[in-house]
């Protein structure tokens, strides 16, 4: 398969994978009473992710989704309980994926990566030595940058948003949620068919798993640093290095084209004035036209 073809696919498992989160959220939201346009939901995403991606922690990612939703119309305890339980179901559905990925192919990633990461551990020391002490920078001066401006309280939210939510909607999510991590999983895959000879199916999955949920957890903006060493270790297998074909349209599709749509659409809906307050980690409070209808 040519990169370019490659590409392609993975521009269309980009916007599955944002259609599907898109139609959960617009799910939970009518759940919730509220009613959005898809459209307006897929920039909220889009900019939710494009903050998390340039912010410390993914600090930006939940008040950029909220100022969409308050954008929109939704008030802002019933945006506080959607997205709320729209985070928590969407973790649960990765977790349980994960596990189950482990179980099913962790053997065999293992025996095959095993050695490979063992023998370049101790090359690698010194970078992931450097990656520990910028990520304690960086949580030291998020936890300083707190204290200084504390963040606006957030509202508590509803019982009967969150009841609405629950039922039909959550059970709804359930598949839409496998087919968003899905998308994200199959595109280092997908890639990866470029390589005169790819990693196994398996130790890709497992890799592809590693590098795209593991940034939820590092705290370097769009786990910058942690990425590079997981994929440089051979985390995924053969890639041809950071600095191959394959891992740098990874990292671009997977990170760029969000950044540059999210902020692209972010400027033209809510203004200049509203994403500075989000990269700032303050929450909205001035909000653009309404768009949400009560049903």
């Amino acid at each position: 398969m040519s990169l370019p073809i490659a590409c392609a696919l993975c521009a269309a498992l980009l916007a599955a994978d944002l259609l599907a989160r898109s139609l959960r959220l617009h799910w939970f939201l009518r759940g919730a009473g509220y009613r959005l346009p898809v459209r307006s939901l897929c920039a909220s995403i889009l900019f939710g992710d494009a903050a998390a991606a340039v912010t410390p922690m993914r600090l930006g990612g939940e008040p950029a989704r909220w100022l969409g939703l308050l954008s929109g119309g939704v008030p802002a305890r019933v945006s506080a309980a959607v997205l709320a339980l729209e985070m928590v179901s969407y973790l649960t559905v990765v977790a349980v994926s994960g596990a189950a990925a482990a179980w099913l192919l962790g053997a065999g990633w293992w025996a095959d990566e095993g050695p490979r990461l063992g023998a370049r551990a101790g090359e690698g020391l010194p970078w992931l030595l450097a990656v520990i002490a910028a990520s304690v920078g960086v949580w030291i001066w998020v936890r300083r940058r707190r204290a200084r401006r504390p963040a606006a309280a957030r509202p508590a939210p509803t019982i009967a948003a969150l009841r609405g939510a629950v039922g039909w909607p959550l059970a709804v999510s359930v598949p839409l949620t496998l087919a968003s991590i899905g998308a994200r999983l199959a595109m280092l895959p997908v890639l990866a068919q470029t390589l005169p000879d790819p990693p196994a199916p398996g130790v890709l999955v497992m890799g592809s798993f590693a590098l795209v949920y593991g940034q939820l957890f590092f705290p370097t903006p769009g786990g910058a640093g942690a990425v590079e060493l997981l994929a440089s270790a051979g985390t995924a297998g053969e890639l041809g290095g950071t600095a191959g074909p394959v891992f740098l349209a990874w990292r671009a599709i997977t990170t760029g084209v969000p950044v540059i749509l999210g902020f692209a659409l972010a400027l033209r809906r809510y203004g200049g004035a509203a994403v500075r307050n989000v990269l700032r980690g303050e929450r909205p409070a001035e909000l653009p036209k309404a768009e949400a209808e009560i049903v």
